[in-house]
């Protein structure tokens, strides 16, 4: 048990590192003041007429926007404090639900796997676990959810509930907060509630605080989507979008989705294949021998990844490097010089060495991984060719629970197919249902064994450079930013003391993302600039990007 507390209290303190070096910033400005307004919420009766008012003019999510002032109106360092309690207990809630039992001893592994898969694969990182206005809409709608749904998850294992007809009037109040959170996840938990009632209705052994729990969360559904300022939003952002956007906004938040969960998906195809080899082995089938050395061109890829990792602590050489090749070469004699080109392609190389270093370490334990379990082509040929899907949905209980939890996270996402926009950060509550069905599926016997016994050393080595690589680089480009942050607020607060209207200040040179762990935008940008302006009583914000104007 002690392995799990020591497992939690280091990812508190992370969380908690990088949530005081994130500053206030973007929405977090207008939240801090009564909402449309320049008066700052300086008592609790601002933080109710300020979420009054967001509800009748923006939108229906009264519990995170009350969150969300309440905090912000306490003070920073409490907000810092909660949000990175919020990630753990979320955590925490992943791996109860994978395990479907409210136990934290014996697996401290798995516990540490599901920490490293919340690190790596919730997308926009940054945005939904860190930044405050964002988390407090997807991190602190999930945990509510989470614990709201736990019951109903142990009780369709258990096959009887596990709560007492008491408890009625907690499930009914959780219900609403869970109903009354982000629009796809609260229409797919008043499905999921409705279902699981159904079923214990039919065998006569439903308690009154599963449809209990049910109808509180319709009640936070309808109060969510009833907001007057839904409509207003909507009107503004949906304005001549057919339903062919919709559609294909379903392709871009999905796509986007998927490239953040790759290390899970490669993870559960390597799972897939060993349940096959185990299935295999009792029809007597043989797996034929396997080489199972590093080759050049794996030597290679290290080699690249090391240098990569290098060019990024020391000014990212490497990528800059192959843009001015590829200016050189390519644009300049095709006439791609247009500013506006040119901005976007410096954009995508900011976060070249990042991206590359995570997918190419991904990719190479992957190789590894599949020549160590003796998965090459011929013998994976020959595994679909003796064991069949079914037989491993029939065999593997997990296999099935995980199979629904995968199911529903599609679900969850095609509930977007309403919404004007479908941002990658809204996949949030759908990545929490992959990585529990993940868990679920590496706590497997069979799927431990042999990672424990061909792959474990790889495993580890690779999760050790995964994971260090990623925090030192948020940690890095995190402090970096407070020190810009911090600058250029002395630079609108002195603006603000010799009341002056415009704040000059020059750009942030430091554009590193580390693969999204990290949200800033400078301050020229539109959202920022108003909620600024607004909070210090200044006109204008210009960054200089060429020369003062």
């Amino acid at each position: 048990m002690w392995q799990v507390g020591l497992i939690l209290a280091g990812l508190f303190l992370l969380m908690l590192m990088l949530n005081i070096l994130m500053p206030l910033h973007r929405d977090d400005y207008d939240y801090s003041m009564i909402y449309t307004t320049a008066e700052h919420i300086v008592n609790f009766n601002d933080v109710l007429r300020s979420c009054y008012v967001h509800y009748m003019l923006h939108g229906g999510r009264m519990f995170t926007v009350f969150c969300l002032d309440l905090f912000l109106w306490l003070g920073k360092i409490w907000f810092d404090i909660a949000n990175a309690l919020m990630f753990v207990a979320l955590v925490v809630l992943i791996y109860f639900h994978a395990r479907r039992e409210i136990k934290l001893s014996g697996e401290p592994i798995m516990v540490a796997i599901a920490s490293l898969l919340a690190w790596l694969s919730f997308p926009h990182f940054g945005e939904v676990a860190i930044w405050k206005s964002g988390s407090t809409v997807y991190l602190w709608s999930a945990v509510p959810v989470a614990l709201f749904l736990l019951p109903y998850n142990l009780s369709l294992k258990k096959g009887e509930s596990v709560l007492k007809g008491w408890m009625l009037v907690p499930m009914l109040l959780l219900g609403v907060i869970a109903g009354w959170s982000v629009e796809n996840l609260a229409v797919t938990v008043v499905g999921v509630t409705a279902l699981i009632s159904w079923c214990f209705h039919k065998k006569h052994n439903l308690l009154c605080w599963m449809p209990a729990g049910c109808f509180g969360a319709l009640i936070g559904l309808i109060g969510l989507v009833a907001a007057p300022g839904n409509f207003v939003r909507y009107d503004d952002q949906g304005k001549g979008k057919g339903i062919l956007t919709h559609i294909g906004n379903q392709f871009a938040g999905n796509g986007e989705m998927v490239l953040y969960i790759l290390p899970i998906i490669l993870a559960l195809l390597i799972a897939w294949r060993i349940f096959k080899i185990v299935l295999a082995e009792k029809k007597g089938v043989t797996l034929k021998a396997v080489d199972s050395k590093v080759t050049v061109g794996q030597w290679i890829l290290l080699g690249l990844i090391v240098l990569l990792v290098i060019s990024y602590f020391n000014g990212s050489f490497v990528a800059w490097a192959i843009r001015d090749v590829l200016y050189s070469l390519v644009m300049v004699p095709a006439g791609l010089t247009d500013p506006g080109v040119v901005d976007k392609v410096n954009n995508i190389f900011r976060g070249f060495e990042e991206m590359a270093i995570y997918w190419f370490i991904i990719f190479f334990i992957y190789a590894i991984a599949k020549k160590k379990l003796g998965l090459s082509k011929e013998n994976i040929k020959l595994l679909t060719a003796n064991v069949k899907a079914k037989e491993i949905w029939d065999a593997y209980e997990s296999v099935r629970y995980a199979g629904v939890m995968l199911v529903l996270a599609l679900l969850n996402n095609m509930v977007m197919m309403a919404a004007p926009t479908f941002p990658a950060r809204a996949t949030f509550s759908s990545v929490v249902m992959i990585i529990i069905a993940a868990i679920a599926v590496f706590r497997e016997p069979v799927i431990r064994q042999y990672y424990e016994k061909y792959t474990a050393k790889l495993l580890y080595a690779g999760a050790f450079g995964i994971g260090l690589f990623t925090i030192s680089a948020a940690t890095m480009v995190m402090y970096t930013m407070q020190q810009e942050h911090e600058a250029r607020i002395a630079i609108v607060e002195e603006t603000a003391a010799n009341g002056e209207a415009i704040a000059y200040m020059e750009p942030i040179k430091m554009t590193n993302r580390a693969l999204r762990h990290v949200f800033f935008v400078d301050f020229d940008n539109g959202v920022t600039k108003h909620g600024l302006c607004m909070f210090y009583g200044i006109e204008d914000i210009k960054v200089l990007k060429d020369e003062k104007k």
